[in-house]
């Protein structure tokens, strides 16, 4: 296993983060493959960008050419998907991690590695939501448009709900602290933990609205 350092560190393109975005995005859906052969140009470019950071921590040629010919497969299936593809930054770090594995890569503190963190994306376009419009996946209905002053209650409902449903999936409990980093990776799309709990008086009563 690849274990990278300070000095490996690369700045990630991107083209190369939105490569990721979408090859995790048809792992989670589980779309599987498609052929790629009638990529867009600017997929074309993804998948340049992709190559070079696979190249950038992977000195196995054949492991870079598989990597890359799944990953372009991945995209043409969520660009001929007959239905909307989103994915949440919790689920795009489970399938991060497993990526990692497959490619023999291991992230270390500094480091730069592909698939980057969902954090870097937030960084580079704003908000996740941002960053999963700009690689064409479906947002996420949860959260509210910018510069929208405050959020109604069918926002808090739908963003408590949402939570909830991301600790079911992580066999995570749904307390208020977990609430709180939640909120911290999905900054400006859903309430913060202290508002949340301030607009429906306790954090039980706020679990209790999500059923």
């Amino acid at each position: 296993m690849t274990v990278m350092t300070d000095t490996d560190r690369s700045h990630t393109a991107a083209p190369a983060l939105i490569g990721a975005l979408l090859h995790l995005a048809a792992k989670d859906a589980d779309l599987g493959s498609t052929a790629s052969s009638a990529l867009s140009p600017q997929d074309s470019e993804i998948l340049t960008e992709v190559e070079v950071a696979l190249r950038n921590q992977m000195s196995d040629e054949h492991g870079v050419k598989q990597a890359l010919a799944e990953v372009a497969g991945s995209i043409a299936s969520v660009r001929s998907s007959p239905r909307p593809v989103s994915l949440t930054a919790a689920k795009y770090e489970k399938h991060r991690t497993a990526a990692l594995r497959q490619l023999g890569v291991a992230s270390a503190k500094g480091a730069s590695v592909w698939p980057p963190t969902s954090q870097t994306a937030v960084q580079r376009f704003g908000s996740w939501n941002e960053a999963l419009k700009v690689a064409g996946l479906a947002t996420s209905a949860v959260g509210r448009a910018r510069g929208q002053l405050r959020f109604d209650e069918a926002a808090y409902n739908k963003a408590i709900a949402a939570f909830v449903a991301d600790c079911d999936d992580r066999d995570l409990g749904a307390t208020y602290k977990a609430y709180g980093d939640y909120a911290a990776e999905h900054k400006g799309e859903v309430p913060s933990a202290a508002a949340v709990r301030k607009f429906y008086g306790s954090w039980n009563a706020a679990l209790a609205s999500a059923g």
